[in-house]
């Protein structure tokens, strides 16, 4: 792409700067195309909102784009990359860093920025109990703590497996912190279950279950998805039980019509509804789709299912949330598209990225206020 090595030197001279929307130059578009300025066949709620975007190369950026494909807002970083970040509800930008030395999602330190581009949070591996990898996801929890997905490791004996008698398994945990790093929670796979149950496990110890996606399920819980099993768990927020699996081999009854490979930004929507970006490999067609639980009766209605076009199929990240009550933002990550879709999937709105967009997060305008 021939705007792409634009881009990237002009962030290289901004780095560690940020603008507001009104201080946004004309160069800053660089990054994104919008197939089409039309957006009247879009809802008003995303006419008036914005897109979150964030960049994981080296310098790092945030952007708030509008339904027109402008910038309207972006905090740049020097030397590391935002591998997500979230809007939270106090209205700041909470994130993953981490340079090209880590993968994908994996970062090693959270910052928390505000709509100013002041620094209102930066943890650091190593500081207190912020002693291992940080991954895929960081949240606001109560108490204004932070709380993420974690790498924690485990030596175990699987020469029955055909491994050795104390090889390493990699996994993932759920870690909550104070402000100053301190630990006030945590909890992890090996808790709720044993490597040694896996048959594979000799060849899948390097990124065992590849926890994907976390979220506060309407109660307060916990929901975490897994990549590699196809499954979502609802833990229990206090005591780290796992109060039920959704996914292949759970706990719900599913129609074969609405089954799900692996599930990415998984959580409840507006309407109550599990929400999840499936990425279809075994068919390979992507869509969106939300479940209506009943968590007494362990049963799952579908209540949409949304197909990507089929040249958009994406077998790895991405995302999907309403865009009001009708239509979805979807985010097709391997192909540096993000669409805006009705639930029947017709495309109103595409826009083509730079980079790889991990995510795209609808953020309404009466949300973000007046900035």
């Amino acid at each position: 792409m021939k705007w792409y090595p634009c881009l990237i030197g002009l962030l290289l001279c901004l780095a560690c700067q940020q603008r507001k929307k009104a201080e946004i130059p004309s160069w800053a578009q660089d990054g994104f195309l919008l197939d089409s300025a039309q957006t009247n066949g879009a809802p008003e709620i995303f006419r008036k909102g914005y897109i979150l975007l964030s960049q994981r190369d080296e310098p790092g950026a945030l952007y708030l784009l509008d339904a027109k494909g402008r910038v309207v807002w972006f905090h740049a970083v020097k030397g590391t990359g935002f591998k997500t970040a979230h809007f939270t509800e106090n209205k700041t930008f909470l994130c993953i860093l981490g340079s090209k030395e880590f993968k994908t999602s994996y970062g090693d330190q959270v910052l928390e920025v505000s709509l100013e581009g002041d620094t209102l949070l930066n943890l650091k591996k190593g500081q207190g109990d912020f002693t291992a990898n940080a991954h895929h996801e960081v949240l606001l929890a109560p108490g204004n703590n932070i709380v993420m997905l974690n790498t924690v490791e485990r030596t175990f004996d699987l020469r029955a497996s055909g491994g050795g008698a104390a090889d390493t398994v990699i996994s993932d945990g759920i870690l909550v912190l104070d402000r100053k790093g301190r630990k006030v929670w945590e909890w992890t796979v090996f808790d709720a279950l044993d490597p040694l149950t896996d048959t594979a496990i000799a060849s899948t110890r390097t990124d065992w279950m590849h926890a994907n996606s976390l979220s506060f399920d309407k109660d307060g819980n916990y929901l975490v998805s897994f990549y590699n099993n196809g499954q979502i768990w609802k833990l229990d927020a206090k005591t780290g039980a796992v109060m039920w699996k959704f996914g292949r081999g759970g706990d719900f009854a599913i129609p074969d019509s609405a089954a799900f490979d692996m599930g990415h930004a998984v959580h409840r929507n507006e309407a109550g509804d599990l929400m999840l970006f499936d990425n279809g490999v075994s068919r390979s067609q992507s869509q969106t789709l939300a479940f209506r639980l009943d968590e007494a009766a362990r049963t799952a209605t579908p209540v949409i299912r949304t197909p990507l076009p089929a040249y958009l199929f994406n077998d790895r990240m991405g995302s999907a949330y309403m865009a009001g009550p009708d239509h979805i933002l979807q985010c097709s990550s391997k192909k540096n598209t993000v669409m805006l879709t009705d639930k029947q999937g017709t495309p109103i709105w595409n826009l083509r990225c730079a980079f790889i967009p991990y995510r795209a997060e609808f953020i309404p305008a009466a949300v973000l206020g007046d900035f």
